[in-house]
């Protein structure tokens, strides 16, 4: 995750680092067999939209670079690229600069979820988004926008106790989440073993007698 500056985050595209394995054709033919190479590839998202333009990171961050120069973005931009594609080499995840929409108590689930969707991460981004964004996520997000704003206000009012209040509000959710998960997993479990046949518990009387005992059985 890229961890972006206040003044520009509502503007920068959400990126996602991923490697894939692509077939080297050369030394395919040259072994007689598949052989790949790992390339890795961004996904750019551009602000509070669903569409994904793919590119070598490579390519990418020489294209980005030569923007900044040409005043099309900002320098900083770039820097947080690097870093974010240091962190992804280096099998790490940027932090999210401010506090995540993920485990937010004030909305609920479906919200939540369709936010994330949209790439609205934060409550700071919630509380600044524009027109545009506002028209794609739909209906309620001028009053989930209003939430984030108040929300912000209350915290900023009533400082650590708030933060800490919230932060337990996201850990209960969360321990919600995944208590939910286990009764699910525990009831399937449960379904499963009530399904299984039950073993043959009944004897004949026959299987209780022995050869002797049925000679003392007169007509």
């Amino acid at each position: 995750m890229l961890a972006i500056n206040q003044d520009s985050e509502f503007k920068k595209p959400f990126i996602r680092f991923e490697r894939v394995a692509v077939e080297n054709k050369t030394k395919s033919l040259e072994a007689g067999h598949f052989v790949a190479v790992d390339v890795d590839y961004v996904n750019v998202t551009p602000p509070y939209s669903k569409d994904i333009f793919k590119q070598k990171v490579n390519i990418w961050l020489n294209q980005v670079e030569q923007d900044a120069i040409n005043g099309r973005i900002p320098q900083e931009w770039v820097n947080d690229y690097k870093k974010a594609y240091e962190a992804f080499k280096n099998g790490q995840e940027l932090p999210l600069n401010g506090f995540p929409i993920k485990g937010w108590g004030i909305i609920s689930p479906a919200q939540q979820e369709t936010l994330i969707r949209m790439h609205v991460l934060t409550v700071e981004q919630l509380a600044e988004i524009n027109d545009e964004g506002i028209r794609r996520v739909g209906m309620g997000a001028i009053d989930l926008k209003n939430k984030a704003q108040s929300w912000l206000k209350t915290l900023k009012k009533s400082g650590g106790a708030a933060l800490e209040l919230a932060e337990l509000r996201r850990e209960n959710e969360d321990l919600k989440m995944n208590f939910s998960a286990l009764s699910e997993k525990f009831e399937a479990l449960s379904k499963m073993i009530s399904n299984q046949p039950k073993a043959e518990s009944s004897i004949s009387m026959n299987e209780l007698m022995s050869d002797d005992d049925e000679s003392f059985i007169t007509d």
